[in-house]
């Protein structure tokens, strides 16, 4: 540091009205490297119009605007010709200047870093190609990763490597079923390291969806649904389905329990966690019928014993215990039958199961026919249009476009004497 930049330097700091203008002038510097743009104080006070006019010689009003390299040009006019305005800059801001694009490619180096590191220290093939993926800025993680190393680069670093020691701790425990509170406390020491919510959370998920090779899950329903197919529990209580009537098989036996429910005719609400325990189910008629509502479900119910199939209450979107019970169903053969509400929900999970059950699942009283009988003044809401938009090219198309022309929900409800009659009578179906 020379005299002059240090005399330059106690200048401006014994004349404040320039220190919004070095800061606008430190802010080029940072941007471009040199002395470049042109600064601007639309609300520039007097007192800084004044600072101005002195460096200058000439009257400034606001909006006050300065050329940064006109600023360096008048400043070598003064007493301090000769001094360095950058070293002027980091000297008055105790700073060290440096370009966007040095601090840019800083990051990226200190991230690659990073990534080695925590190659070093993993197991998993599967982790070190993604790393690989990472280091050559290739992976759609990097700028998820990149942001939240701004912000803090030691949360950055430690969420990478909780995300990879997640997939290690899976894979050596391949076969075992667990709990994502407890894989997470075996892997990092933190039950609460691989939550959702957090960022080696989110990082997890997306290397479950490359080990699955899947999209990343944009909704907790399909979240919970990817944890589940490799092999982690996420809610495995509250995430239940509820049932009368199936066969249920743990190894090569009913259940004894499941089975005094299904002799006694009433309905059973099974958690994930019941589930997952078992191997098999089917339905004795070879049929099982599915609502989405469960006011509509448990007010058939009240006929269960004259039911000749099982019936399923979906509660809505099908959660995970669901489609788990629906998997089981599929895989022994059973003809399943799905009836919901005329509207954007009820709809589109339709178009769903159809999806997953190609061939295996049937509507059920969801016409064009049965809107009319169950049609309410109830509007539809935007999300509902949005969502029946999306059964176009399905077998639901032509419903959907009814329900959005007449813009008006169906309700399950009104049809509950068509779904009781098919349940008790003869089978014809």
């Amino acid at each position: 540091m020379t005299e002059l930049t240090a005399a330059c330097t106690d200048y401006f700091r014994q004349h404040p009205a320039f220190d919004r203008i070095l800061r606008c002038v430190l802010q080029k510097y940072q941007s471009y490297g040199r002395a470049a743009g042109t600064i601007t104080l639309p609300d520039a006070a007097p007192e800084e119009c004044a600072a101005a006019r002195s460096l200058f010689g000439r009257p400034f009003s606001p909006p006050l605007c300065i050329k940064t390299a006109e600023f360096e040009a008048a400043l070598q006019k003064t007493r301090f010709q000769g001094v360095v305005l950058r070293e002027v800059l980091e000297l008055y801001f105790s700073t060290s200047i440096r370009t966007k694009k040095e601090l840019k490619n800083q990051t990226d180096a200190n991230l690659l870093q990073v990534f080695r590191e925590t190659e070093e220290a993993v197991q998993s093939e599967l982790c070190r190609r993604w790393l690989g993926e990472l280091s050559l800025r290739r992976s759609g993680e990097y700028a998820l990763i990149r942001k939240a190393f701004l912000k803090n680069a030691n949360i950055a670093r430690r969420a990478v490597l909780q995300a990879c020691q997640g997939i290690d701790c899976l894979e050596s425990r391949s076969g075992e079923r667990l709990r994502l509170a407890v894989l997470s406390a075996y892997a990092t020491s933190d039950p609460h390291a691989l939550d959702a919510s957090s960022l080696a959370g989110r990082l997890f998920l997306h290397l479950l969806a490359l080990r699955a090779g899947t999209g990343f899950p944009d909704s907790a329903e399909k979240r919970d649904s990817l944890c589940y197919d490799c092999g982690i529990l996420c809610d495995s209580i509250s995430s239940c389905v509820t049932q009368i009537g199936l066969r249920l098989f743990a190894g090569g036996e009913e259940h004894p329990a499941c089975r005094e429910y299904r002799l006694l005719n009433e309905p059973a609400t099974l958690s994930l966690t019941n589930l997952a325990r078992l191997t098999k189910a089917d339905s004795p008629s070879g049929k099982a019928y599915l609502v989405e509502n469960q006011m509509v479900f448990t007010q058939l119910c009240d006929r269960a014993a004259s039911f000749h199939s099982p019936l399923i209450c979906t509660s809505g979107q099908p959660a995970v215990a669901a489609i788990r019970l629906l998997d089981l169903l599929a895989a022994s053969g059973t003809e399943l039958f799905y009836s919901g509400d005329f509207d954007g929900k009820g709809l589109s999970i339709a178009a769903q199961l159809m999806t997953r059950y190609p061939g295996r699942l049937r509507l059920w009283h969801l016409s064009e026919a049965d809107y009319a009988r169950c049609r309410s003044e109830v509007e539809l809401s935007g999300d509902s249009r949005a969502l029946l938009e999306g059964c176009a090219g399905t077998r639901l198309a032509g419903a959907a476009q009814t329900v959005a022309r007449a813009g008006r929900v169906g309700y399950q409800e009104l049809l509950l004497p068509e779904l009781d009659a098919d349940l008790t009578e003869k089978q014809t179906f």
